[in-house]
């Protein structure tokens, strides 16, 4: 599969392994820069399991746009992520 903007992927390495996240922007061949269940930051796509799902997001969108996106897709979030991120409002709650 092909690691593109949007792409769903579960980190493999890491204090975060086992976390759903999103491909948000391409650094070079070898670096993305990751959000979603995660903190955003730059990740090898060594370190990447890539999903069959795309989710509709625009290079660099932010981690509020993402986590929209991936509850729109019933895609789970955590409620610590939700909470540090001031997003437990009853619009994302609703989605």
């Amino acid at each position: 599969m092909v690691i593109g903007v949007g792409r769903l992927c579960i980190k493999l390495k890491g204090r975060e392994a086992g976390r759903r996240c999103v491909v948000v922007d391409i650094i070079d061949e070898n670096f993305v820069i990751v959000d979603g269940d995660i903190r955003r930051r730059r990740c090898n796509i060594k370190h990447l399991e890539p999903l069959p799902v795309v989710l509709n997001i625009k290079p660099g969108a932010s981690t509020e746009e993402v986590i929209k996106e991936m509850l729109k897709n019933k895609i789970p979030v955590s409620y610590w992520k939700l909470r540090r991120e001031n997003l437990l409002t009853q619009e994302i709650i609703n989605i």
